[in-house]
């Protein structure tokens, strides 16, 4: 008699209690995907050799040396590998972001294809075929870490002034890893923000569907926007802080990032299909706009979520939930801020963010890119010192769905301010602003008035919240208890489901 093995996948309630772009690696003939191909080999500094996996009796994960010790295996337990390794572009990796622009180091000039990416180390290696050298390298029974001198993806063998941590461990379906970025560039040049892939995600070619919420009603379990190819690499503004990319039946890889509403997404091929060495994938990318100093050390956690497109999304409910207005202390970190044309007092940040201002026309003060609904917070409150030239200071903002911020009247108001150098409590009232009030907000900026005086000075920003009294708690975000339930889980295949529906879990933080 046959005999037939089968797991059990059961349905567990979970009641959880309570910016101008910068260029990122495009891809110069998105129909072939990158030029060239990759014959895997070792780097010339590695600390382990070749592939290294742990799993659990979902899921497995694997770092390569071929590839920087960058995440170049993802799949279920016993399924083929999602990630796609067809150059040392792709992968599930960290790429690091700043200028000048372009960059040459060693009289070595970058690539022709590639000459727009700027100062741009990267976890996994360059375009020649170098992979990044890892410097030490540790398993455990559900732990790999690695360490890694990254080089500059545009570059002939040159290693970035930078390393590259990552901690990665596994929970039922989801791969934690935690991450760590140091600068020590021996250029002190104050460079703008610029978007960062932290980290990008590329899948084979049947991963093709990508998922994210853009609407306006955010963890009511709305309707999700479904991309399919032709998909250009650009852009997207979820209102849920989470995207994924699935095959035609739904299973893939969701990623989290908390609070982090800057993302890209790509696809580069026209077959739909392909294993990890063929050119086809699907890229989505957590992008947040950083500053990069050069002495910056800079940590931060994702998550990626392994299952049907169901679960991905009720795991991502489960997860806390942004604050609903500006909650921010820029105590020991810029908090997701950065600027365009101005520069701060560099790192680390002590008590405040101090901005020089020079051009009336161009120097931006930019949050990153959040969700909040304009009723919900009628009255700002920032604590700040100035020393310009004007009298008044400018709040913009841009709504989720719009491409940018416009600028236009609705969409901004003009503060008094008082010119003593000295911290101030500044009520912003935007009470009778009905282009504020009846809007959802994406995105706000700060600015000198581009048509008053010129300036030459500076201001010093030490919070800015909802309240007279300052920010709340010690972080960024809060936990919600979803109203209603979510749709039933989706086992992957394979998998017999077996519904439990009268087991309750209260999780609490």
């Amino acid at each position: 008699m046959p005999i037939f093995s089968f797991r059990l996948c059961v349905s567990i309630w979970l009641i959880t209690v309570g910016a101008v772009n910068a260029q990122l690696r495009t891809v110069p003939n998105p129909t072939k995907g990158r030029i060239g191909t990759y014959t895997p080999h070792d780097p010339a500094v590695t600390a382990f050799s070749g592939l290294q996996t742990i799993q659990n009796n979902r899921i497995m994960v694997g770092v390569d040396s071929r590839y920087g010790g960058a995440i170049t295996y993802l799949s279920f337990a016993n399924g083929e590998n999602m990630v796609n390794n067809f150059d040392l572009g792709r992968q599930v990796q960290v790429g690091l972001y700043s200028g000048p622009n372009p960059y040459t180091e060693k009289g070595k000039q970058p690539n022709a294809n590639w000459v727009g990416l700027g100062w741009n180390p990267i976890q996994a290696g360059d375009v020649y075929g170098n992979p990044s050298d890892i410097l030490a390298f540790r398993k455990e029974a559900n732990l790999l870490y690695v360490k890694t001198h990254p080089r500059h993806f545009a570059l002939n063998d040159v290693l970035g002034e930078s390393y590259i941590e990552h901690w990665i461990r596994l929970e039922d379906n989801v791969v934690k890893v935690h991450a760590k970025v140091t600068l020590f560039r021996s250029d002190q040049t104050k460079y703008e923000g610029r978007q960062q892939e932290m980290p990008c995600i590329y899948l084979n070619g049947n991963y093709h569907n990508i998922y994210a919420y853009t609407g306006n009603k955010p963890f009511l379990n709305d309707g999700l926007t479904q991309i399919r190819p032709p998909i250009g690499f650009g852009d997207i503004h979820p209102t849920e802080p989470w995207m994924a990319s699935t095959d035609d039946r739904g299973f893939g890889v969701g990623l989290f990032s908390e609070n982090s509403y800057d993302w890209k997404k790509g696809y580069f091929g026209t077959d739909l299909a392909g294993d990890e060495f063929t050119a086809d994938a699907s890229y989505i990318a957590n992008t947040p706009y950083i500053v990069f100093d050069h002495n910056i050390t800079h940590e931060w956690d994702y998550e990626m979520v392994v299952g049907h497109i169901t679960d991905i999304r009720r795991y991502m409910y489960d997860k806390p939930r942004p604050e609903t207005g500006p909650n921010y202390r820029f105590d020991t970190s810029r908090k997701g801020w950065h600027y365009f044309n101005a520069v701060d007092s560099g790192w680390p940040v002590q008590g405040n963010l101090t901005v020089q201002l020079t051009n009336k026309q161009r120097d931006l003060i930019q949050s990153p890119n959040v969700f909040w609904q304009g009723s919900s917070n009628p009255k700002l409150y920032l604590r700040a010192a100035f020393q310009t030239q004007n009298n008044a200071f400018r709040l913009s903002w841009r709504k989720p769905e719009d491409a940018t911020l416009y600028r236009t009247e609705d969409q901004y108001i003009d503060f008094p301010i008082i010119n003593d150098g000295q911290v101030h409590t500044y009520e912003i009232d935007l009470s009778n602003k009905q282009g504020w009030l009846n809007a959802n907000i994406g995105l706000i900026e700060f600015r000198p008035p581009p048509n008053g005086p010129d300036v030459n000075g500076w201001v010093k920003m030490e919070w800015l919240a909802t309240s007279a009294d300052g920010p709340k708690g010690n972080g960024n975000s809060v936990v919600v208890v979803p109203k209603d339930p979510l749709a039933p889980a989706v086992c992957e295949p394979g998998i017999a489901p077996v519904s439990v529906q009268k087991v309750r879990l209260v999780r609490g933080h």
